[in-house]
């Protein structure tokens, strides 16, 4: 009797098994390994080389951070308004600017996001008189509980005027004034580059409006309490003061972008004695203090490859860097004192 089988059988003796003999033995975890051995001539290569790589890091930190040039000036104490800065050498583009908050309550949880996104994002005010922002919602605002969900209230419902913008970090935005003059000439600066176009571009802004206080979105709004100026006349909500005002602060000192050097302009600051004039008006007594008071400063910086001074980065690199170099000189050491015992050792058996 003749067996006859079809041509798509395939037995184990077969190529296309074959092909298939490493999906086996990786189901079968039989597939082939190497276990690396650690000897000491490698442990000493990566420590070695680990440690001068470290070292030269450190090297490379520390060159970038003596090319950084940084003048701070504390300015919370003038009292005529202006204060000389005195640059004792040439500063090149790029020339940042910013201001310094020290003592400053910004970054406590119920002002850091105090602040109604959806006004700022689509230009409505309706909806943003929530708890969080009653004090800093409208004028005159009154609680009045909602009949269709209890226990929600409402603080603007009688017609009055919402503030633009609404909320407690808004109300309270920086507000100083700076103006930079090296022999009675003004130094400009920009605000190009201090923020993104993409985030500005996400803020809202009335469209073919060329005064923007008669656009629809400000026309019955008011100003929050302490602001000089309507932010119809400041630019809107695009405003960059505004913008970097509401990012958000994680300790009670921070600095902010404020503007950079119009290289247009100027190629650099020139060495000499600058005069710095301050409109110190800002104080928003958040929290009553008596033993603390906030202090300001005002930044000219410029900064390198690497960014600003990062002597934390430098320290750190060269700590680690020694530290395995220092651990690779002791494995030497050792590694000699075990030849030299075993030598003698030999000598005496002989």
């Amino acid at each position: 009797m003749v067996v006859n089988f079809h041509k798509s059988v395939v037995f184990n003796d077969s190529s296309d098994f074959e092909d298939d003999s490493f999906i086996t033995s990786l189901k079968q975890q039989r597939l082939k390994g190497q276990i690396p051995v650690v000897t000491k001539r490698y442990a000493l290569s990566i420590t070695i080389f680990f440690a001068l790589l470290f070292l030269g890091i450190s090297q490379l930190i520390a060159s970038a951070n003596q090319q950084v040039l940084l003048i701070r000036q504390r300015y919370d104490n003038v009292t005529n308004g202006y204060m000389d800065i005195n640059i004792p050498r040439y500063i090149p583009a790029p020339v940042y600017f910013y201001y310094e908050l020290r003592g400053s309550f910004r970054m406590h949880r119920s002002l850091n996001q105090a602040f109604c996104k959806n006004q700022l994002i689509t230009g409505e005010s309706y909806g943003c008189d929530t708890f969080k922002n009653k004090n800093y919602s409208c004028e005159d605002a009154k609680a009045k509980q909602s009949k269709l969900i209890p226990g929600f209230s409402s603080y603007c419902v009688d017609g009055q005027k919402f503030y633009a913008p609404v909320g407690g970090t808004a109300s309270i935005m920086f507000n100083d004034y700076f103006k930079l003059t090296l022999n009675n000439v003004e130094i400009l600066w920009t605000e190009e580059g201090v923020i993104s176009d993409k985030l500005r571009n996400a803020y809202f802004e009335p469209i073919g409006e060329k005064d923007l206080c008669n656009a629809e979105m400000f026309r019955n709004t008011a100003k929050p309490i302490g602001w000089k100026q309507h932010v119809c006349e400041m630019g809107g909500y695009r405003n960059i003061s505004l913008i970097k005002w509401l990012e958000g602060t994680t300790n009670m000192n921070f600095k902010k972008f404020y503007r950079i050097l119009d290289t247009k302009k100027h190629d650099g600051l020139k060495a000499g004695v600058y005069r710095l004039y301050v409109d110190n008006v800002y104080d928003p007594k958040v929290i009553p203090r008596t033993e603390h008071k906030m202090e300001k400063y005002f930044w000219i910086l410029h900064p390198t490859w690497f960014g600003t001074e990062q002597k934390f980065l430098e320290v750190m690199y060269l700590i680690v860097g020694g530290g395995l170099l220092a651990f690779s000189c002791g494995l030497v050491g050792f590694q000699i004192f075990l030849i030299d015992r075993r030598k003698t050792y030999d000598d005496d058996d002989e």
